[in-house]
């Protein structure tokens, strides 16, 4: 029986019992940090978000040699504003003749679970890569200008860094996707143009290949097409993510550097900036072995202000804490292993969480060692059930595409992210991709 012969009520059943169940946990197998953090549906009014912060506490407290009692201080307290944004939009299409020749049972599930499968995978990667942005949107920087040329090349400030270039350029960056191109200036140079080919160059910059030829200037940024914003506005732009949370920096919208991140001025206001620390011990940018000693002083100053249960790097730097924690006899016994949100990794002890895991993500920012509070960290959006199906005009998930054979499904999520004590949060910076 194909999906044509189906009732309405059956394909949206369909959509919502089978395919729905099986997308959250793809999702979640599929990625690192989507999904490790709670959502918050009372602080989303309407088009924005409201997270209120405590600035100072009463201090109303201390023993006494009287029956006095200490006179009241008031505490003071500020706020996170930020816009809801269109955090994921997604489309499945279908060809008609293929729905109607899928016969015997099971032979629609299988048609749609296809489809639905390669789409979920490419979203699970882009849900993971966004969760790690800095609210920019900004996915690759042009090392070079371009030139009626379908040749560009590319860098990233938060990849390739290290000398031996452990990690790629084009991390963000995927073939077929289409990307728009901006200047340093926000002017557009190129618009809904396909990657047809990515290369690693092993230099710190890659080699992309374009569907069509652009002209574009030497340090442009790229965007997805369609989320390039100029201004905080409710639906514009990305939503914020991990590397803009634990900052002590303002944030970038588009490629305009802002004087505040969600309403508040971080050059002015320390307790809004995340903790960050540095490898190198001049203070300087020279790339550093990590050492246990440097990672438990990054651990005791963040639980001031909250408890550490998970620390996140990419890969070339886990391996190398892989092998400085094995030669100092420090690695636990291989069943005794650290979880967050029921992904595992190296066991570190110490801190309040005794057994805190560090755990790999390629797409987090090179060079860089992250220290979480998750229980901090917030995803605040209208509703709790992240991506879902959107009903078309007939009120159905699956609906025809007017003038054509072929069905459509679609699927949204409205989201941002904040953070409720920044001052928990905390990065390690410079840090080499070396146990020596």
């Amino acid at each position: 029986m194909s999906v044509l012969q189906l009732s309405t009520a059956s394909v949206d059943k369909l959509f919502l019992e089978y395919i729905k169940p099986g997308m959250d946990k793809m999702f979640v197998k599929n990625t690192v940090v989507y999904d490790r953090f709670k959502t918050n549906t009372e602080n989303c009014l309407g088009k924005y978000g409201v997270q209120k912060l405590q600035t100072k506490g009463s201090k109303s407290a201390r023993p006494s040699s009287t029956s006095t009692f200490p006179t009241a201080l008031q505490g003071a307290f500020d706020e996170f504003i930020f816009f809801m944004k269109r955090g994921m939009y997604a489309s499945l299409q279908f060809d008609g003749l293929a729905l109607a020749c899928g016969k015997g049972a099971g032979a629609v599930k299988d048609l749609v679970k296809t489809e639905v499968e390669g789409q979920l995978v490419f979203i699970s990667n882009s849900l993971n890569r966004i969760f790690w942005g800095d609210g920019s949107g900004r996915l690759a920087q042009l090392d070079a200008a371009s030139s009626n040329s379908t040749t560009v090349t590319i860098d990233h400030p938060y990849f390739g860094k290290d000398s031996s270039y452990y990690t790629t350029a084009h991390n963000y960056l995927e073939v077929d996707v289409p990307v728009d191109i901006y200047d340093t200036s926000g002017t557009l140079e190129a618009s809904n143009v396909a990657i047809s080919s990515l290369t690693d160059d092993a230099d710190g910059t890659s080699t992309l290949v374009m569907a069509s030829a652009v002209t574009a200037s030497n340090n442009s940024w790229i965007f997805l097409h369609d989320t390039y914003a100029a201004s905080e506005a409710a639906g514009t732009g990305v939503p914020m993510g991990l590397y803009g949370i634990v900052s002590a920096s303002n944030q970038t919208v588009g490629i305009t550097a802002t004087s505040a991140f969600q309403n508040i001025n971080r050059s002015t206001y320390d307790y809004v900036c995340a903790q960050v620390f540095n490898m190198d011990p001049a203070g300087g940018t020279t790339l550093t072995v990590p050492t246990n000693k440097k990672i438990l002083e990054c651990i005791q100053k963040l639980e001031k202000y909250g408890s550490v249960d998970v620390m996140l790097t990419n890969g070339a730097i886990w391996r190398a804490l892989y092998v400085i924690l094995e030669a100092d006899k420090t690695m636990p016994n291989p069943s005794d292993k650290a979880y967050w949100g029921g992904t595992s990794g190296i066991t570190f002890y110490g801190g309040r969480q005794r057994a805190i895991p560090i755990v790999c993500d390629d797409d987090a920012p090179d060079s860089r060692i992250f220290f979480l509070d998750s229980s901090k960290i917030k995803v605040i959006a209208p509703n709790k059930s992240g991506m879902e199906w959107l009903p078309g005009d007939s009120g159905h998930i699956l609906n025809r595409v007017q003038g054509k054979d072929e069905y459509a499904a679609n699927m949204r999520w409205y989201y941002n992210m904040t953070v409720s004590n920044p001052k928990a949060e905390g990065v390690l910076t410079y840090v080499k991709h070396n146990e020596s």
